[in-house]
């Protein structure tokens, strides 16, 4: 049996996206034990996939809030440039598409905001985690609830 820092170095390496024949060199085990702890660790190799992923994401430039400020940018110093425009000129019909062309980009950029009471959010809880106890209050809720009082 290997020691947990064995497979605990298999769970980064996994999660940094290396290919299992690469991590079985490295941590000298055989390929058929790492497709077995696979399985019994998905869960921590997808999160830290997640953010393996999420920090590329940030470095180029392709988080939500990165594209919401580009466009917003964007956006402000196009507005600006109209507005110094005589909009008789055909340059400004054409920044005026850039205009229209950068809103609509900036309008599929942004996520949809949803906004959940407590009750909701209990809900969404209960159907994400469905082997918690609902009547259990979580340390968030006895905080909320420490706070309204």
């Amino acid at each position: 049996m290997k020691d947990v820092k064995t497979k605990e170095r298999f769970i980064e390496l996994r999660g940094q996206g290396l290919p299992l024949a690469k991590i079985a060199a490295e941590i000298n085990v055989s390929k058929t034990t790492l497709i077995n702890w696979e399985r019994d660790f998905r869960e921590e190799i997808d999160n830290l996939q997640a953010v393996e992923l999420e920090a590329m994401y940030d470095k180029y430039y392709l988080s939500v809030r990165k594209k919401v400020e580009f466009f917003g940018d964007v956006l402000n110093r196009i507005q600006g440039e109209l507005e110094t425009r005589d909009l008789s000129t055909i340059p400004t019909e054409k920044l005026f598409a850039m205009y229209a062309h950068f809103y609509r980009e900036a309008q599929h950029a942004l996520p949809e905001l949803t906004f959940r009471n407590d009750d909701e959010i209990r809900i969404a809880r209960a159907r994400r985690l469905p082997s918690s106890d609902d009547s259990s209050m979580t340390e968030l809720d006895s905080l909320r609830f420490s706070h309204k009082s």
